[in-house]
């Protein structure tokens, strides 16, 4: 390979594509970028598409795949750049549909988090993280910042 590989999609099988994508863009506000009745896909980063695919096609596909009586063992991360901003997200999500697995809280690694799930159990960890940071190139850093 001459290049990396990226992620360019994430696939959620959910049990209701329109709850699901009302809860991801009007919700959320996540842009719509294709919906049709048993797939929607939004935009969940500059070049990566979150899939919301009726669970009941994917075995098509994907094989043997089915919900739980667990959350399914996932979870997606929105880091933000103000810790108010995680009261914010935590606030809008619960208004379309989450469920609180955790209330936002000062972590022992410095940084605010929460945890919400979506309308079929998927975790969302709403972020503040004071060395997150992504320089102009995409790289990501999780450190200190530079001196």
């Amino acid at each position: 390979m001459t290049k990396p590989p990226e992620i360019t999609a994430i696939t959620l099988g959910v049990r209701d594509v329109e709850r699901s994508r009302a809860f991801y863009v009007d919700g959320l506000g996540f842009r719509s970028v294709l919906h049709l009745p048993e797939i929607t896909f939004v935009q969940g980063a500059p070049g990566v598409l979150l899939a919301l695919w009726d669970v009941a096609q994917m075995p098509s596909e994907y094989g043997d795949v089915a919900h739980g009586s667990s959350a399914p063992p996932v979870s997606l991360g929105h880091n933000v750049t103000e810790v108010g901003q995680v009261e914010a997200l935590y606030a809008a999500a619960l208004a379309a549909g989450a469920t609180s697995v955790s209330a936002p809280t000062e972590r022992e690694w410095g940084g605010v988090s929460a945890c919400v799930a979506d309308p079929d159990g998927f975790r969302w960890d709403l972020v503040h993280n004071p060395n997150f940071r992504v320089d102009a190139d995409g790289t990501v850093h999780l450190g200190e910042a530079p001196a």
